[in-house]
């Protein structure tokens, strides 16, 4: 008999968690809708920078319809309760950042399964996705997820050497991608985008077709390896210090091996640990205790954009 209680209070201790759960849903809906509205312009956030111009970047703010955008944080927000709309949004930025790449360049690899989660949501909305692309570069970004995480360390420095040309490089960065140039300082590529004519960078790193803008972009990226930057370089710790513009460093970072240290904040000189990834084939949710603002993966990639 006291077995049959214990059951019974089980029971109904379940259906009134469920209960409670039911009546303060629509609570939590209004907040995160109203801090979403708040907070809206910080989604906005994105600066243009010597490579990625306003037009670019007014061009997907304006593709990323405001109803679509407010479903997709809702719907993240609710997955992961503990992270406040300021947290979010800085993934809100980072996905943004990503998707600029996927625009600009041919393959573009997701070395955070926190932001490939947002990416996800959206990929949810099928239509308003692929309206959102086509209003931004007018072909779909395509998802191309992996069975499980994938060891890719050739393909995290290409990640690198594109973020660090095109956007800042600040604390949110490193928190969500992790040190850059970890596993190589991309001297392979540095040598192509020195050497090789625009034409035939166009035809090996571009995305094909895109938008103007973005082949603008990736033009404007390629003036960056023909220029002369001696005093850039000379005086890449002042550009970093007062605008988180990490590329002058980058440059002369990768032309030496004996001053290393110096870059520990920006590059490398961690261990090389790779984190788990997203780790799925479908586009299922992920854990959402885990801690988004460490969530990086140095090498593993869970899924990727390309132009086919």
């Amino acid at each position: 008999m006291t077995f049959f209680y214990v059951i019974l209070a089980a029971i109904f201790a379940v259906l009134l968690v469920n209960f409670v759960k039911r009546l303060s849903e629509p609570a939590k809906l209004e907040r995160y809708q109203n801090e979403f509205h708040k907070y809206r312009e910080e989604t906005l956030d994105l600066h243009a920078t010597e490579i990625v111009s306003e037009t670019l970047i007014e061009k997907l703010n304006t593709a990323l319809d405001f109803n679509y955008m407010e479903k997709v944080n809702t719907e993240f927000r609710l997955k992961h309760p503990r992270d406040s709309q300021v947290k979010v949004n800085q993934a809100w930025r980072e996905l943004k950042r990503y998707l600029i790449m996927a625009a600009v360049f041919g393959k573009v690899e997701m070395f955070n399964s926190v932001i490939d989660e947002l990416w996800h949501i959206m990929l949810n909305y099928r239509q308003e996705y692929d309206q959102f692309c086509q209003a931004f570069i007018g072909r779909t970004i395509k998802h191309h997820p992996h069975s499980e995480p994938v060891f890719k360390p050739e393909e995290r420095t290409l990640f690198d050497f594109y973020y660090v040309q095109l956007f800042t490089v600040d604390s949110h960065s490193i928190q969500r991608w992790g040190k850059f140039f970890k596993h190589d300082k991309g001297q392979t590529l540095l040598r192509d985008f020195k050497t090789l004519e625009l034409e035939q960078l166009k035809e090996k790193y571009m995305r094909k077709p895109t938008s103007m803008q973005a082949e603008r972009t990736f033009e404007a990226f390629t003036s960056q390896f023909k220029g002369n930057r001696p005093m850039k370089e000379l005086n890449w710790r002042k550009t970093y210090d007062q605008t988180d513009y990490a590329a002058p460093a980058y440059f002369t970072y990768a032309s030496t091996d004996d001053f290393d240290s110096e870059f520990k904040d920006i590059f490398g000189n961690e261990s090389n640990t790779v984190s788990s990834g997203s780790g799925h084939a479908d586009h299922g949710g992920h854990n959402s205790s885990h801690d988004s603002s460490t969530d990086s993966s140095s090498s593993c990639s869970s899924c990727s954009s390309c132009s086919s």
